[in-house]
């Protein structure tokens, strides 16, 4: 039976993109934490951050993550500050492989620029906002994954054949 993947990694990786690919790959179930936030809370992100600010919103992030411990046949993108509470990495380490998808920073940069759904980048120096959280996440993320995939210019279909054959040979590995 193949393992649960948890994607994880700082906005612009390829989390969701690359997510939905490996689902379509293993037959699993697509989950986006994100996603799921919008729905349970009939609300945008922007729109949580708005209400509640980052604190409220990684409440609501833990919860659902919570929730997702010991259910199987899924494929994980989670949010890219998931990782920040340790409550959340106990659960993630749970759930399945861990994947950090990184990329270059002026590619994550440019693809996370795209959209204007990103709360965090709302401020006046964006660049200045992202090299900030990525430097102080980037530990985390290392410390947390069972591996590390660079996506930069990299196909998001060869990616997710990639990650996979990778965390098969970590789910092998694993006692």
């Amino acid at each position: 039976m193949l393992p649960n993947f948890v994607l994880t990694g700082f906005m612009g990786c390829g989390k969701s993109t690359v997510g939905r690919r490996l689902a379509a790959l293993t037959g699993h179930r697509f989950v986006d934490t994100d996603e799921l936030i919008v729905k349970t809370q009939n609300k945008s992100i922007p729109e949580i951050f708005a209400e509640v600010g980052e604190e409220g919103f990684r409440d609501i992030e833990q919860s659902v993550l919570r929730d997702l411990v010991g259910v199987a046949g899924i494929v994980l993108s989670t949010g890219g500050g998931a990782i920040l509470r340790e409550e959340n990495r106990e659960a993630l380490k749970k759930v399945g492989v861990i994947v950090w998808l990184d990329a270059d920073p002026d590619v994550l940069f440019e693809r996370a620029s795209r959209s204007t759904r990103r709360p965090l980048l709302q401020t006046d120096n964006p660049r200045e906002t992202f090299d900030c959280l990525f430097e102080s996440r980037k530990s985390i993320y290392e410390a947390l994954a069972d591996f590390r995939f660079d996506s930069t210019n990299i196909e998001h279909d060869i990616v997710a054949r990639k990650v996979l054959e990778q965390a098969m040979r970590c789910h092998a590995q694993r006692p």
